[in-house]
């Protein structure tokens, strides 16, 4: 039998690997402003073989054309996630740093002619350690975005675009 956790930390997942629990995978938040996962679970799954199933990989719709160029978003926000993910923005490196990401995303995106979404799924499908991710997709229009994922390869130019952006970051932690 297999099983997989949901937002276990590293020190809780290596106990319970250690335990003979046998962990297929660990659902985590992990997306271009949240990479904790690569601190302390991505080489635990290196070293054991378990894989990571990701949430949050678009911030809530955060990561889109919707908010490249936009104004900071006051409150009330629409949703709890969009209070999550804005809260995850702040810690990452504030409004103006994400508006620099995003124009980064956007021009790997049109070079390849998909949307920031694609490029951003892109990335995280990319890490070594991740088997899958969970995307919503709200509208119908919405899944073609989230498919072309699928069909996109990012090259070293464009993973050199967005990692001298995310060097500037700061969290979270």
């Amino acid at each position: 039998h297999l099983l997989g956790g949901t937002n276990f930390d590293t020190a809780r997942s290596r106990a319970l690997i250690e335990a003979g629990i046998p962990l297929a995978s660990m659902q985590v938040q992990y997306s271009l402003l949240d990479a904790r996962p690569e601190a302390g679970l991505g080489p635990l799954c290196a070293d054991t073989g378990m894989k990571l199933l990701s949430y949050g990989t678009l911030a809530g719709g955060f990561l889109s054309e919707r908010w490249l160029s936009a104004p900071e978003p006051g409150d009330p926000l629409a949703n709890r996630s969009l209070v999550k993910y804005k809260l995850v923005i702040d810690e990452w490196g504030g409004w103006d740093l994400f508006q620099a990401l995003l124009r980064a995303v956007k021009g790997i995106a049109d070079r390849h002619g998909v949307g920031i979404a694609a490029v951003a799924t892109r990335w995280v499908l990319d890490k070594p350690q991740v088997a899958g991710v969970i995307v919503g997709a709200r509208y119908a229009e919405h899944l073609a975005q989230n498919l072309a994922a699928f069909d996109l390869t990012l090259d070293e130019a464009d993973r050199r675009a967005i990692s001298v952006v995310l060097a500037e970051s700061r969290g979270p932690s």
